[in-house]
């Protein structure tokens, strides 16, 4: 038999059965014994080890006496075949733990304004499956829309995502818009504000591209109102602050700023036309396959929480 030549092309047609018929030849050093044990015949195996030496180029056994040995070449063989086998036996473990709900994980996104929000439904979420692994990243919309691009993530908690990409958005809770002012704004001795007086504010906005921005724009251009950004926060957290000191009033989430308004550090006005209706959305790739731990909680908004019309709302469950 010739040996040599570039075998790096077809290295590629090594079985794991021939791996596993020379494994048995080097423990037993017979090609009897080995067929015995393998419930193969003896010429089956000898066929197999030929054909796996034919592969790599070079012998991989040698017969001293009556006794079979494994070359140095088949040494090597059988030492990257243990790494295989190695790392077949994690893959295996891998996917049971993806079989099992109860112990995989949720890889989800949500935008800054939805965090108080999504802590606390993954929160009542994770009651029920204590054993899932829970990886949430906090962030805004544009780098929330680029994870989903990336296929870095499983799914995300955020408003409408833009009709351009290749997602799925499922509505799931009722999002309110509400305008906050300083507990000492003097916009509180009104019983009710027009919407030409509150355009005529100091807005605090959040950087272009944020979802409650546009929202707010749009409602206003609708109107034929303009609002001036005169000062602009990159996070819903800074725009709290900002109002809170008296930079201006803001149209927040209410569910992001609740804790604040139960505090006494902010008030929410009455404006005409507002609190402006939005919804929070489920947002995946169209086509993603969830292994069992996130579909399981995409399971547990849909069974609880999806808005299945536009005009129905729904109701946190306790």
């Amino acid at each position: 038999m010739s040996w040599g030549g570039n075998r790096l092309l077809t290295m590629k047609n090594i079985t794991l059965r021939q791996l596993n018929i020379l494994q048995t030849l080097g423990a037993t050093g017979s090609y009897t014994k080995a067929a015995k044990q393998l419930h193969l015949t003896q010429s089956a195996v000898y066929v197999q080890v030929r054909k796996l030496e034919q592969e790599i180029g070079l012998p991989l056994t040698e017969q001293v006496g009556k006794r079979v040995f494994l070359t140095d070449a088949g040494t090597e063989v059988l030492g990257a075949s243990a790494k295989i086998n190695g790392q077949l036996e994690e893959l295996s473990r891998s996917l049971e733990h993806l079989r099992d709900v109860e112990d995989g994980h949720i890889r989800i996104a949500v935008t800054s304004a939805a965090n108080a929000f999504a802590v606390d439904l993954l929160a009542r979420f994770q009651q029920q499956h204590s054993h899932i692994q829970i990886r949430l990243d906090i962030a805004n919309r544009k780098e929330v829309l680029e994870s989903l691009e990336r296929n870095d993530i499983d799914m995300a908690i955020m408003g409408e995502p833009p009709q351009t990409m290749d997602l799925m958005a499922l509505p799931f809770h009722r999002n309110d818009l509400i305008v906050i002012a300083a507990a000492n704004s003097p916009l509180f001795c009104h019983a009710m504000i027009p919407l030409e007086q509150l355009a005529k504010e100091t807005f605090v906005l959040r950087e272009p591209g944020s979802g409650t921005r546009e929202a707010i724009l749009r409602y206003f251009e609708e109107h034929g109102l303009h609002i001036e950004d005169r000062v602009i926060m990159n996070n819903n957290e800074s725009i709290k602050q900002a109002v809170k000191v008296g930079m201006g009033v803001a149209v927040v989430s209410r569910h992001s700023v609740l804790t604040k308004i139960e505090a006494g550090y902010l008030r929410e006005l009455k404006v005409e036309g507002f609190p402006l209706q939005r919804m929070w959305h489920l947002v995946h790739r169209k086509g993603k396959k969830f292994a069992p731990a996130p579909n399981s909680f995409k399971s547990y908004l849909l069974q609880h929480h999806y808005v299945r019309t536009t005009g129905e709302l729904a109701q946190i469950v306790s």
